[in-house]
C-alpha cells in the first residue's frame, strides 16, 4: 500500500441520490462537460473549532477549503471527511460566487466521506455513474478548488489503474482506489471524477508526489512521481452517501485485509479473495472465529474479483445482517455464519 497526502448497503430505489440509471446520455466533449457540471461543485470552507495546547491554553482555530458537488435538490453535497473535519462551521461557494452556510449532515472517517447540505436552491446536481464498468486508459475529467483559490479548475486525463489500496496520513486504508493521472491539487479533495457523459465515476481523495528510497550507502532520499492522483470510486460512494444521508449505521465486520489478485493468489499459492492480516478484538469477525491468514473466498455465494471486494460487498449490507463467509484455511475451506455489527 502506499501513503499518500489527502487532497483533501444497495441504495433504496427512492434514493434522493441520483444515478446513472436514471441519466443516461451520449458521450459529451470536455468543454461540454465542464459548462455542464461545473454548476455543480462547489469550494467548501470549513471553519475549524479552537483546541488547546500541552499547558491548556487555547489555539485558535484555522479555515480549510476543499470541493464537494451537489447530488440532488434538496442540497445535499458530497466531499471527503477530511474536509470536514474539526468543523465548527461550514460555508459553500458556488461557481457563480454566491455563498451559503452549510451544516454537517454526516460523515465517516473510514471511508472518509461526508455528506453537507445547503438550504438554498441549487440549479445543477451530478449524478453518479457505474465505475464498475471503468477500463484503464479511460478518459475523465476532475474539477475542484485547486489550492483552495483557483475555483471550479478542470483537468483532463485517464483511468491509470484500477483496485488501487491506498494508506492515508491518519492511518485509515481505503481500498478499490481509482488511478487517474488528471492533474489534482491541494484543495481539490471532494470535488467529482467523471466520465466523458458527466457522470461522477469516483471521488478526488489523494495524491502522491514521491516515495523514499535508500542507497546502497543507506543514505535517503525522496523519488519524485508526477500523474498519481487517487479517487474513491462510485460504487462505493454512493452507498455510503445513502446511509450518510438516512444517518444509519455502516456495517462492520472487523478485518484488516489485503486482497489477493490472481497474480498473488498464483505466486503465493492461495486462492482468490481477502487475506486476513488482522481480526478486531471482540469483532463480529473475532467471535465467528476468524484467524489472520484466513483468506475470504466468498460472501453468500458472491466471489472476491478483481471488480467485486470484499469493501464492495460489504458496503451494501447494513448492521445486523447475517452473511455466510466461505473461508480457506491451511488448505481447508469451511464456512462461518457473521452478524455484521458497527463500528465502536
Amino acid at each position: 500500500p502506499t501513503v499518500v497526502e489527502k487532497v483533501a448497503a444497495p441504495a433504496p430505489s427512492s434514493s434522493n441520490v441520483a444515478s446513472a440509471a436514471i441519466t443516461g446520455g451520449a458521450p459529451m466533449s470536455w468543454a461540454q462537460i465542464a459548462s455542464t457540471a461545473g454548476p455543480a461543485v462547489v469550494t467548501i470552507i470549513n471553519h475549524q473549532s479552537g483546541q488547546t495546547d500541552f499547558f491548556n491554553n487555547p489555539i485558535p482555530g484555522g479555515t480549510a477549503e476543499g470541493t464537494g458537488f451537489v447530488i440532488d435538490k434538496q442540497g445535499d453535497i458530497v466531499t471527503n471527511n477530511h474536509v470536514i473535519d474539526q468543523e465548527q462551521s461550514l460555508q459553500v461557494v458556488f461557481s457563480d460566487g454566491r455563498k451559503a452556510p452549510a451544516t454537517l449532515v454526516s460523515h465517516d472517517m473510514l471511508s472518509d466521506l461526508a455528506v453537507v447540505r445547503v438550504h438554498v436552491p441549487v440549479s445543477t446536481v451530478l449524478h453518479f455513474g457505474d465505475s464498475s464498468k471503468l477500463l484503464r486508459g479511460q478518459p475523465v475529467m476532475a474539477i475542484g478548488s485547486a489550492l483552495g483559490e483557483f475555483r471550479n479548475t478542470v483537468t483532463a486525463g485517464v483511468v491509470s489503474a484500477l483496485n488501487r489500496t491506498i494508506n492515508e496520513q491518519n492511518g485509515i486504508t481505503i481500498h478499490n482506489m481509482v488511478q487517474t493521472d488528471a492533474a489534482i491539487n491541494q484543495g481539490n479533495s471532494g470535488g467529482p471524477l467523471l466520465n466523458d457523459r458527466g457522470q461522477v465515476v469516483g471521488v478526488n481523495t489523494a495524491i502522491t508526489r514521491g516515495a523514499p528510497q535508500s542507497d546502497p550507502f543507506g543514505l535517503s532520499s525522496q523519488v519524485v512521481a508526477e500523474g498519481l492522483g487517487f479517487a474513491i470510486p462510485s460504487k462505493a460512494v454512493q452507498p455510503t452517501v445513502e446511509r450518510l444521508i438516512h444517518h444509519k449505521p455502516s456495517a462492520f465486520l472487523g478485518v484488516v485485509y489485503r486482497d489477493m489478485t490472481q497474480q498473488d493468489a498464483s505466486y503465493f499459492n492461495l486462492p482468490r479473495g481477502a487475506y486476513i492480516v488482522s481480526v478486531t478484538p471482540n469483532s463480529p469477525a473475532a467471535k465467528a472465529g476468524m484467524q489472520p491468514r484466513d483468506v475470504i473466498t466468498k460472501i453468500d455465494g458472491q466471489s472476491m474479483t478483481d471488480t467485486t471486494t470484499l469493501q464492495d460487498i460489504i458496503l451494501h449490507h447494513n448492521a445486523g445482517d447475517t452473511v455466510k463467509l466461505s473461508v480457506w484455511r491451511n488448505g481447508k475451506t469451511m464456512d462461518l455464519t457473521v452478524k455484521l455489527g458497527t463500528q465502536k
